[in-house]
């Protein structure tokens, strides 16, 4: 991890990486690798001020604190949309450029969301133990085809699980802080009253302050008995207690959520729940997701080197 004299740009990366996904710009920067969890630890005062780029995810992000003691640092790439735990005030207060993976990997996480709508429509997980079981008692279930679909959240993912609903004959309407210009989707004021309009509300919003908890007993309950819930958004945009309670009242119909409150570990309360299917975070976790967010970071590496434009800024 030393430096030797060498006059390239640092460039340290705080998450795994497969062989091969750097290219390139192994010639352009003079890269090290942190070690499992990316923590500083084992670096000196020395290497970190010779840091000038930066490779993080949303799991890792990085803090003010972290970013103090890298004066030369001046570019950090997020692999993926998530910058929950990047402090992103600290970066701009430090003229800082910042760039997300955000779009990436929403193809992966629109096609996971569209399979856990039909899971849970459908019942598959319970057909599937039933049938290798030998025995199963026939059930009728509602189809996805036709339905309402609201959707909480109509950014990259958003735009692409509406785009496959089209496919099934979805009517669909969201919710967003402000109506996106030009969408040809029916626009709801509030995520209540989205909720009260939909079949099925898939949740796609950011984590952080403004979301949390924004899937609530209120929205639960507009959405109503015959209501099911998909989120790949984050999970403390749904209230956990909240949706516990829901499922096991029949205040919905079933959720199928990638996302939950305390991951790695699903809630207490949602662990006996009824008519619900969980994923552990995976919707955008493919091979095709893992190589376009790669290409980002190799692109903007190059651009941050050579002043080009920056894919995905968001400081």
């Amino acid at each position: 991890m030393s430096v030797n004299g060498n006059t390239q740009p640092g460039l340290l990366v705080l998450t795994a990486v497969d062989n091969g996904r750097l290219g390139s710009v192994e010639g352009d920067y003079r890269v090290v690798f942190a070690t499992a969890g990316g923590s500083l630890e084992p670096f000196d005062r020395t290497e970190l001020e010779q840091i000038e780029a930066i490779i993080t995810n949303g799991g890792r992000g990085l803090s003010g604190a972290e970013m103090q003691a890298m004066p030369r640092l001046r570019f950090i790439q997020v692999l993926g949309s998530g910058t929950d735990k990047l402090d992103i005030d600290a970066a701009a207060g430090r003229g800082i450029v910042v760039a997300s993976g955000v779009g990436s990997n929403a193809p992966s996480v629109a096609d996971h969301a569209i399979g856990m709508a039909l899971a849970i429509l459908r019942d598959i997980p319970r057909f599937h133990i039933e049938a290798s079981e030998g025995t199963w008692t026939p059930s009728q279930r509602p189809t996805l085809s036709g339905k309402v679909c609201g959707i909480l959240g109509l950014g990259a993912v958003g735009e692409a699980i509406a785009r496959r609903l089209i496919g099934f004959d979805a009517r669909i309407a969201y919710h967003n802080r402000r109506a996106a210009p030009g969408s040809p989707y029916a626009y709801c004021g509030s995520p209540a009253e989205l909720a009260a309009e939909a079949d099925v509300l898939f949740v796609c919003c950011p984590g952080g302050a403004a979301t949390y908890h924004l899937v609530d007993t209120g929205v639960l309950n507009a959405l109503g008995s015959a209501g099911f819930l998909v989120n790949v958004g984050r999970g403390t945009v749904v209230d956990s207690d909240a949706l516990a309670a829901a499922l096991m009242k029949g205040a919905i119909a079933g959720a199928a959520i990638d996302v939950f409150e305390g991951e790695p570990l699903l809630p207490d309360v949602l662990r006996t729940a009824p008519n619900l299917v969980v994923t552990p975070h995976v919707a955008g976790l493919t091979s095709d997701a893992l190589d376009a967010a790669w290409a980002r970071a190799r692109a903007n590496l190059r651009a941050f080197r050579d002043h080009g434009e920056i894919v995905g800024r968001l400081v």
